[in-house]
């Protein structure tokens, strides 16, 4: 494990520092996280260790995982216009709004609400009057026969606020016929913040194949008066209820409890930089 991550942050300095050369614009973050799973047993493990490296309109992320580094995404942009942007390489598709949510730093939970995928391809967005459109096209798809099939997802979203509150919703659909609701607010109720997410998708299928639609809730409320603590609540399709608490320590460093269905509960440490 050590020797992994001494690899780890080993490649990211070489890299760093060759583009550096470069482009005296080229930035280096990352994060790393524990958990603690108190249960039948008590269990110990990182999740997540990754790196990122960045420059003028590209982007390498890497992650540590089963000893190995591998390659999040490895991008590169393309300002066709003001409102126009290009992508190539390997990006996250543009579906739903859990992407970002398997890294600590953007994660208030411990648990991600469901997987997100990573393809290399070539995607564009754009956005004007409130309304986001963003799609992809490549991946590596196969057909029912095998054979090698084109792939493409697409989202648009549309941002709108009132009465104080900020909301955005979305529509992803892709060539495997899927058919995803997002929401996301923020806001406040009787002076206390909160934010909320909410993901639909209409084309689940339950193991017999049948039409059985799945969703996932999750908010999160931030009382100032708790000087940085916050609350969890969430519910899912599988009628599986998560709450817990955290604490942001500091802009860097923050630490979450959660208590699933289950009964297993998870405390997580994690830092970014």
């Amino acid at each position: 494990m050590k020797n992994s991550i001494r690899n780890l942050i080993i490649t990211a300095a070489l890299v760093s520092g060759i583009l550096g050369i470069t482009n005296a614009q080229t930035e280096v973050s990352g994060e790393f996280s524990s958990d603690v799973t108190f249960g039948d047993a008590t269990a110990f493990s990182s999740p997540y260790t990754g790196l990122n490296i960045s420059g003028d309109g590209w982007e390498l992320s890497t992650n540590l995982s089963d000893g190995n580094v591998n390659v999040e995404e490895a991008k590169y942009n393309w300002a066709i216009s003001d409102a126009i942007t290009a992508t190539f390489g390997s990006q996250a598709e543009p579906y739903g709004i859990a992407w970002g949510l398997h890294r600590p730093s953007n994660n208030s939970y411990v648990s991600s609400p469901r997987d997100h995928s990573v393809s290399t391809g070539v995607g564009i967005s754009t956005s004007a009057y409130g309304v986001g459109v963003d799609a992809f096209y490549g991946g590596d798809a196969t057909d029912d026969s095998g054979e090698s099939a084109a792939y493409w997802a697409a989202r648009v979203s549309y941002g709108v606020s009132a009465f104080g509150i900020n909301s955005t919703v979305g529509l992803s659909v892709n060539s495997d016929d899927a058919q995803l609701i997002d929401v996301s607010t923020e806001g406040s109720a009787l002076g206390i913040p909160y934010e909320s997410s909410f993901e639909y998708d209409l084309a689940a299928e339950d193991e017999s194949g049948e039409s059985s639609p799945s969703y996932w809730l999750r908010g999160v409320v931030t009382p100032e008066f708790a000087k940085g603590a916050y609350g969890l609540i969430g519910y899912n399709s599988d009628e599986e209820v998560t709450y817990g608490i955290g604490y942001n320590v500091n802009d860097n460093f923050k630490v979450a409890t959660e208590l699933s269905g289950d009964g297993d509960t998870v405390i997580r440490a994690s830092y970014s930089f």
